[in-house]
């Protein structure tokens, strides 16, 4: 049998950054066929940072499906879902919330950073670990793939599996992260699509081009025959991530710390780089906007029967341990 991988998205925007693929999608195409697959649109956990903005996670929802599969997530191997209908999570939530400490959800790292971009401090953003291990347990998963921001999200998961395992008996299985690289955003600060400038899946050519020609690079090489730094340039970060030509990149580096090629031929090889790489995904993506919406809702509501069947087999067993 299958070890289950599990992950889902937030319902707060209608697609990815590129570098979401580095940081969890690629994880998820790569293991696919490996696992029994579970891959989930956190509509509810949307409300955490956006409850009074509710009226576009709907269509955020049908545009993150479409990225998946523009990406090659394939309904034959994966389970897709909407959280909101999977009522058995939150049944769990009122659970797990009793056996959860609240220091444990005081200093959670993600709960600091959305405090610190200006967001309310509401039950539902304090309780965000308790929602997402409801999500991971309901579905007894063993794989969790996540960005480094959600690593102590799971990490809560895992021990809310070992303190119910200890006080009520084996129930869940003990999940494990898979923990995905952070990529800078173009502008070298932070995480690509918190700050500005991100290139996007649904990005055109000329946006894709406009954004790379005014990336980040090196503040103090002020001369195109400056020699340059390498380590830490977000146009490198993205060579070495998005450019399949080794040779080239190798050859663009030495250039530069030599000062013998400037900013712009770097970032037009860059653009040729991505622009290939999302080529492939553009026409997938023509493809699925052609068969309309209809064809997304009907893949992810044959995924919420099997995924109800999961979660009421998983609550069944709960319930049972716990004596109800």
């Amino acid at each position: 049998m299958k070890e289950r991988l599990l992950t889902g998205d937030r319902a707060t925007g209608s697609t990815f950054p590129i570098a979401a693929y580095v940081g969890t999608l690629k994880n998820r195409i790569e293991r696919q066929e490996d696992y029994d697959t579970f891959i989930f649109i956190a509509d509810y956990h949307a409300l955490t940072t956006h409850f009074d903005n509710v009226s576009q996670i709907k269509e955020n929802s049908l545009g993150l499906m479409k990225t998946y599969l523009s990406l090659g997530l394939d309904p034959e191997y994966v389970t897709f879902y909407r959280q909101s209908r999977i009522p058995q999570i939150y049944r769990l939530h009122v659970i797990l919330s009793m056996l959860t400490k609240m220091p444990e959800l005081e200093r959670q790292p993600m709960l600091k950073e959305k405090l610190g971009l200006g967001y309310k401090l509401t039950y539902g953003l304090m309780g965000y670990p308790i929602l997402m291990a409801s999500d991971i347990l309901i579905m007894n998963s063993d794989l969790v793939p996540v960005g480094k921001d959600n690593e102590a999200n799971v990490e809560i998961a895992s021990d809310l599996a070992i303190r119910f395992n200890s006080i009520y008996g084996k129930v869940f299985n003990i999940p494990k992260g898979l923990i995905g690289d952070v990529v800078v955003g173009l502008d070298g600060q932070g995480k690509s699509g918190k700050s500005t400038g991100g290139i996007y899946f649904t990005d055109d050519t000329a946006t894709v081009k406009k954004k790379i020609m005014s990336m980040y690079t090196d503040p103090n090489r002020i001369h195109p025959n400056d020699p340059g730094k390498v380590e830490g340039n977000p146009v490198f970060i993205y060579h070495d991530y998005f450019n399949t030509n080794l040779e080239e990149v190798a050859d663009l580096k030495e250039r530069y710390q030599k000062g013998t090629v400037g900013d712009v031929e770097v970032k037009t090889k860059l653009f040729e780089a991505i622009e290939e790489f999302l080529k492939p995904i553009r026409a997938k993506r023509a493809e699925i906007d052609a068969k309309g919406d209809q064809f997304i809702i009907d893949i992810l509501e044959k995924g919420e029967k099997n995924a109800q069947k999961v979660a009421s087999e998983t609550e069944a067993k709960i319930l049972s341990a716990m004596g109800f």
